[in-house]
């Protein structure tokens, strides 16, 4: 039940699953400073999960993975495979986020990023989402210790 992406006929969107999470590890270690684990990645597959992949042929080039609950969705994990990253496809993958939100009438959509993940910001800004609140020393991170968690907020319908 693969998908055609906007604008590369060679780049397909389906859902994920647990055969997947070798992939998605391969791609996690590389694109976060504090990776997730292969258990936390299996971990969220399952009845709250909406988990996508964009895919050319065989390889996994970035996925998302979103738990909904009584119609609101939290972004829980976005990532792409370094060398592909400043493409275009982290929006990709945000814009199927939306499609998935209007399908399935979500009201909103929760995330939590990194204070000092500016692109990323720039990205969820440019898509509608807005900051509503911090979580203070939330993330771990090299240089200090911990970083702040920016809460960010995308209204879908009202």
């Amino acid at each position: 039940m693969a998908t055609n992406m906007h604008s590369d006929p060679n780049i397909l969107l389906s859902p994920l699953s647990l055969l997947d999470v070798p992939l998605m590890l391969e791609i996690e270690q590389q694109a976060h400073t504090h990776p997730w684990s292969r258990q936390l990645l299996a971990s969220n597959f399952g009845g709250l999960y909406r988990n996508l992949g964009l895919w050319r042929g065989q390889q996994l080039l970035g996925y998302i993975i979103l738990r909904v609950v009584a119609g609101e969705a939290e972004l829980i994990n976005i990532a792409v495979a370094p060398p592909l990253q400043g493409q275009g496809l982290g929006k990709r993958l945000m814009l199927a986020m939306f499609e998935l939100a209007q399908e399935q009438q979500w009201q909103q959509v929760l995330l939590e990023v990194r204070e000092s993940n500016l692109k990323a910001q720039q990205l969820y800004r440019q898509l509608g989402f807005s900051e509503i609140d911090r979580r203070k020393g939330y993330y771990p991170c090299q240089q200090n210790g911990r970083e702040d968690a920016l809460i960010m907020q995308c209204i879908c319908s009202e």
